[in-house]
């Protein structure tokens, strides 16, 4: 874990039974400010919601760009958790995939 809130992040999911995990080969490919490739690693992906989560505690101009043009380029969810309070409401029903 990079940081005490993805600790905290990885005990929440434990504590509702989500399966969760850490998989450094995922990889979701956004473009720089400096339009350079690059990959961006999510902090868990939850198969069973087909969901990612992204702690996130401070945010630069870079990683809100990184963070838009990920989405931007790539099809999937992701949650943004901004503090230790989200995480510790984090529900099976908040990470159900919304309706279309």
């Amino acid at each position: 874990m990079d940081s005490t809130w993805e600790v905290a992040c990885a005990q929440r999911l434990d504590e509702l039974g989500i399966k969760w995990t850490r998989d450094p080969s995922i990889k979701l490919g956004y473009v720089t400010r400096g339009r350079r490739k690059r990959n961006y690693i999510p902090d868990f992906y939850l198969p069973d919601q087909d969901v990612y989560i992204e702690v996130k505690g401070y945010w630069t101009p870079a990683a809100i760009h990184k963070m838009k043009d990920v989405q931007t380029r790539n099809p999937v969810r992701i949650i943004i958790l901004e503090s230790l309070q989200a995480i510790a409401q984090i529900t099976l029903t908040s990470l159900a995939k919304p309706l279309p």
